[in-house]
């Protein structure tokens, strides 16, 4: 199929080659989920919601890649599905080419159909298995009616079938007689049948191997050199960011943290999450590598997120309070023991159950202390006047059942602007903006930005 042919397969439209405003923009977008079972739930109480995505903003420019990264469960592909309306939005706006799209019924979503399109992480799941490769491909082009006839539609379905590296001959074979890496080609082919301005990529190739990731990355760079394609690529895979990449997007638990252009955000990473993230990519250079920083515990859940910063309850280098009169690195010590008290992390069972087999005996001055052994990571001896018996006092409560009481020794002791102040953002440089406090200089106790002043 030529580009010409191409053109033909979409959507006529006199604005597809302006270059005036993003392309697709969401502003304040929020995704909840209702997590409550039946009406028994809701006759109860109001119901809990699971905060997937929770007022994200972010534009995507004509022929741009923008690339969404973090961690499973931070709510990327939620982001991907609302945007196409797979999911109705809470709140907030999406827009296509300045035009409001966000909760439109099916119907009236069905022109822009055309102009937006998803490949899916698991191209099987995603492809009908009984029907034929030519079926589901021409099936967009027969809801949009494109094409003259079923014999010029099934020419343009082999032509796609081609142009994605697969035989036009295989029109009749079904998904599961295909590869992993072939039938995501499917998936592709079917995205481009109506020729979309926008194509969202949902972990496009994490389910294939390195080999052929590469080859369907540059399938994509192609098309989008080829067609003017703007692509929004979610991963969680930063070694893959680089390369196809124009801007990068860091999401923490339904909000974007960290944007920045690619070669900014790799070269001078800003927020601690961020810094994390880019410390687990392979590296062939050895000076190009850094420590790795490893993250202790798993994101929260996005039904009950962390007050403040949402962050903080994992962030190697938390804020200390106002008047904090020891080193940073023993706050931090204290407050990581605070979180895992907090979140119910500890294990008095198991504890006394060692001790008992250790030693046939297990005191509370004896649990107390295992506590502090096994989940304080420093020496208590490095804190300050005071701080050094609130962690003992906890740990005491925490081994004679007092949940409570030991809960709210360390909330009062070691207290974090981070737990009680949401960042907003900040800018590092015109195109690379921040949300966190230690880039916040009005923040108590704060360097100039971060990475100053951090032990």
């Amino acid at each position: 199929m030529s580009e010409t042919d191409m053109t033909d397969v979409g959507v006529e439209d006199t604005d597809r080659n302006s270059s005036e405003g993003p392309l697709l923009q969401a502003d304040g977008l929020k995704k909840y989920f209702d997590q409550s079972d039946g009406m028994l739930d809701r006759l109860l109480g109001p119901a809990s919601k699971v905060k997937a995505v929770d007022g994200v903003d972010f534009e995507l420019g004509r022929q741009e890649t923008v690339a969404v990264v973090g961690e499973s469960g931070c709510g990327k592909s939620t982001l991907g599905k609302t945007l196409l309306n797979l999911h109705d939005p809470t709140g907030g706006e999406v827009r296509l080419g300045g035009t409001e799209i966000g909760g439109l019924s099916d119907k009236e979503m069905l022109p822009y159909r055309k102009e937006i399109q998803m490949i899916f992480q698991d191209p099987l799941a995603s492809l009908n298995p009984r029907q034929t490769v030519g079926d589901i491909i021409k099936a967009p082009l027969e809801v949009h009616g494109i094409g003259e006839d079923d014999a010029d539609r099934t020419e343009r379905v082999r032509s796609l079938l081609d142009r994605v590296g697969l035989s036009p001959d295989y029109l009749e074979r079904y998904p599961h007689q295909f590869s992993g890496g072939q039938q995501q080609r499917i998936g592709i082919a079917r995205a481009l049948a109506l020729e979309p301005r926008v194509l969202i990529a949902d972990e496009p190739v994490s389910a294939l191997d390195v080999s052929v990731q590469a080859q369907i990355l540059n399938l994509l760079s192609t098309f989008q050199e080829e067609f003017g394609l703007s692509i929004l690529f979610i991963t969680h895979d930063l070694s893959v960011v680089r390369y196809i990449a124009d801007r990068v997007l860091v999401m923490y638990l339904g909000e974007i943290v960290e944007s920045a252009p690619v070669d900014e955000l790799f070269e001078s990473p800003q927020h601690p999450y961020t810094q994390s993230l880019l410390s687990s990519v392979p590296r062939i250079d050895p000076e190009e590598r850094s420590d790795r920083i490893t993250l202790r515990g798993v994101v929260p859940s996005p039904m009950d997120p962390p007050s403040g910063c949402r962050f903080h309850t994992r962030c190697p280098v938390v804020i200390p309070p106002e008047g904090w009169s020891g080193t940073k690195e023993a706050f931090r010590s204290a407050f990581r023991f605070r979180n895992q008290l907090l979140s119910e992390d500890i294990d008095i069972e198991n504890i006394e159950t060692h001790l008992e087999a250790r030693s046939g005996r297990a005191t509370t001055e004896a649990v107390a202390e295992e506590v502090i052994a096994d989940t304080y990571p420093g020496s208590p001896e490095d804190l300050p006047g005071g701080k050094r018996e609130a962690i003992e006092s906890a740990a005491t409560a925490l081994a004679k059942g007092d949940d409570e009481e030991a809960a709210s020794i360390v909330s009062e002791a070691f207290p974090s602007p981070c737990e009680r102040r949401t960042p907003t953002e900040h800018r590092h440089a015109s195109d690379h903006a921040v949300r966190c406090h230690r880039l916040d200089p009005s923040a108590p106790g704060q360097p100039r930005r971060i990475g100053a002043d951090d032990d």
